[in-house]
């Protein structure tokens, strides 16, 4: 089991090494940026991030009273932006004025600078964005179990990037699910309710993010238990997130900014099935919620 083990954390750290050239740009688009442009240029992320890390984080409503069990594996989440998202009208900074009218890339924009033309012949550039309309990442997530009808899951990966501006990407999460059916033996599925925080960081202070993902998972286990079995499933659930950035403006490096993003708040849909062989799980689900999204995901374990 530890060859596996090491296996799936090493694929879920080189898919999240995927993000890390096009966030490594990212320092720099941010300091060309006032606090509240850099508010807009980052906008459709709170949203995405949201629908990713609170997705795929419990695949069943079966949590077993006592004994020894667990799973090891990885989650690969991702999230949709609507064409909305890739745009935004700037704030025009002191000393620049502008018409009002010329949009500007998002972080998810398009990947060309946009020059914004104002009085008197001046012109202000804005960076462009990563020119993307999905945000994906990996996690690698452990769950063991049971005590008093209680599994403990946890998700945990960092890499420090010692040659980029970054520093360190970091994501860490605990949480757990406790056995509703435990108390109503006559349920026609198995229940459970969840709750789950997470943090994510990239960089010292460039970003810091924190989610929270609380609701109850319902599934029904058809096949023969410890064999083959599908296990379908839906997740009722409530979804908060906030972000923060902070960064050094490239005009100035005296004058360090930091922006706070709206906090988000929603409901949270899941719907999903897990096929078990022996001591394999797979798993696809479907989410609507900050943004709607997909999930998949690969475990070893009982």
């Amino acid at each position: 089991m530890t060859r596996i083990a090491r296996t799936v954390i090493l694929a879920g750290l080189a898919v999240a090494a995927m993000v890390a050239p096009a966030a490594a740009d990212l320092n720099d688009k941010l300091g060309a940026l006032t606090g509240d442009n850099a508010k807009g240029y980052l906008g459709p992320l709170p949203k995405a991030l949201s629908a990713t890390l609170n997705s795929a984080v419990f695949q069943t409503g079966k949590v077993p009273k006592t004994g020894i069990n667990f799973t090891i594996g990885v989650h690969v989440m991702g999230a949709n932006f609507s064409d909305d998202d890739r745009t935004f009208v700037p704030v025009d900074p002191a000393g620049f004025q502008s018409d009002g009218s010329t949009e500007v890339p998002t972080i998810i924009g398009g990947s060309e600078s946009v020059a914004v033309p104002g009085q008197g012949g001046t012109v202000l550039n804005y960076p462009g964005g990563l020119d993307t309309k999905t945000f994906t990442i990996a996690a690698p997530e452990l769950t063991i179990g049971s005590v008093f009808g209680t599994r403990a899951v946890v998700r945990w990966f960092a890499m420090d990037l010692k040659d980029s501006d970054l520093g360190k990407i970091e994501l860490f999460g605990f949480g757990g699910q406790h056995s509703i059916s435990q108390y109503f033996p006559n349920l026609p599925a198995d229940v459970a309710f969840g709750a789950f925080y997470q943090t994510f960081k990239i960089g010292d202070e460039l970003l810091d993010t924190k989610a929270l993902h609380v609701n109850v998972t319902a599934s029904k286990a058809v096949g023969a238990p410890g064999l083959v079995k599908l296990e379908p499933y839906i997740g009722i659930g409530y979804d908060t997130f906030s972000m923060d950035a902070s960064y050094t403006s490239t005009t100035d490096p005296t004058d360090h900014i930091a922006v706070s993003m709206d906090k988000q708040s929603n409901v949270h849909f899941t719907l999903g099935a897990q096929l078990t062989l022996a001591v394999v799980k797979l798993h696809g689900e479907f989410n609507v919620a900050a943004n709607t999204g997909a999930a998949i995901g690969l475990s070893f374990g009982r």
